[in-house]
């Protein structure tokens, strides 16, 4: 975690989760308490099998959904509703529903699977859906109801009219909403990131890591800071101008990527002052972490005009077990990294 890209779409896969909690939560006790109605108001129907279906559908309902508050895995919780609808619909349809007019209720549920399941997955579902229809009215023999030819027929152009629109809907709801996400990603990583050197920022620690460090502990601690300073940048700025300074910085942020693991961070928290940030990690092994960088400050030609001129850094390095002792960690560090200012510069303290 060398650059603050990470944490930026977990907002809107939160929103997608809520959307589709709120669906499986109406077909579960809006649409079961439907069909309880229904079932009553045919309970002495001829067919029994009509109230059967609606009552064993609407209890399906309530029961999937009462294990997913038990559970909380929605995803399980959506594929059940939507295996539940596609019975239903197969069912209902088999049947006839109350004078024969099961096929009206049939629009709403492709709608309702593309909620539930997402474009790719709804529209296999659909399609499944669709296929297992035309054989049930194109082969009346199969089944226990009775529909006419051309009602049929215009049944299936009917249906196959809503899925195609509520595919482009799902379709281009879901490119939009990517387009918005990644426009999001771009401008939070724009302020949370330092424009020269395309390390993280002093925004970013404390709008992004903070939170993270107290809502993710398990994940961080115990978390290893390296403060670096490099030595005399002032002189050098004198002396070979701003672009020359800026860089040394540029190679300094590219010295650090080389050198940390994938989940480390690495931020710019002044003109020539950096922040590294390692999570699980001993005191021991970031004091040999910053020495190894501090090594290659030695050996690195960071000015490509001048090769000759060496740059070195000096380094402190602090720990901390939790995030209330995170501010006081970076302080240490910081009282640290001065230690060896005072001490001659270009050292680990």
């Amino acid at each position: 975690m060398q650059a603050p890209t990470k944490h930026y779409t977990k907002q809107a896969q939160n929103i997608d989760a809520r959307r589709r909690h709120y669906i499986l939560a109406f077909v579960s006790y809006i649409t079961s308490a439907i069909m309880f109605v229904y079932g009553v108001k045919n309970i002495n129907a001829e067919q029994i099998l009509l109230p059967v279906i609606l009552f064993g559908t609407g209890l399906a309902f309530l029961l999937n959904i009462l294990l997913f508050h038990l559970s909380r895995n929605l995803e399980r919780a959506c594929i059940a509703e939507a295996v539940l609808v596609g019975s239903f619909v197969l069912s209902l349809v088999y049947q006839g529903g109350f004078n024969n007019t099961a096929l009206y209720w049939v629009f709403p549920f492709p709608a309702i699977l593309f909620g539930l399941l997402g474009v790719r997955n709804a529209l296999l579902s659909n399609a499944l859906m669709l296929v297992a229809l035309c054989i049930m009215l194109f082969m009346p023999e199969l089944i226990l109801a009775q529909y006419k030819d051309a009602e049929a027929s215009r049944f299936i152009a009917s249906l196959l009219i809503v899925i195609a629109v509520c595919w482009i809907n799902e379709h281009y709801r879901e490119r939009s909403h990517q387009a918005m996400d990644l426009l999001q990603q771009s401008k939070e990583i724009q302020a949370n990131t330092d424009s020269l050197t395309g390390l993280a920022n002093r925004r970013f620690i404390d709008s992004s890591l903070l939170p993270s460090l107290a809502q993710q502990p398990s994940q961080f601690f115990p978390l290893a800071l390296i403060m670096c300073d490099i030595d005399h940048f002032k002189q050098l700025n004198d002396r070979f101008g701003h672009d020359a300074g800026d860089e040394v910085l540029k190679v300094v942020a590219t010295l650090f990527h080389s050198n940390l693991r994938q989940n480390d961070i690495a931020s710019r928290t002044g003109g020539e002052e950096f922040l590294l940030i390692l999570p699980h990690t001993s005191r021991v092994d970031a004091f040999l972490v910053a020495e190894k960088i501090r090594r290659q400050f030695e050996h690195s030609r960071m000015l490509a005009n001048n090769p000759e001129y060496k740059v070195s850094a000096s380094f402190g390095v602090a720990v901390c077990d939790s995030a209330d002792s995170f501010q006081d960690a970076v302080k240490l560090a910081d009282q640290q990294m001065y230690l060896s200012k005072r001490n001659g510069r270009n050292q680990v303290n």
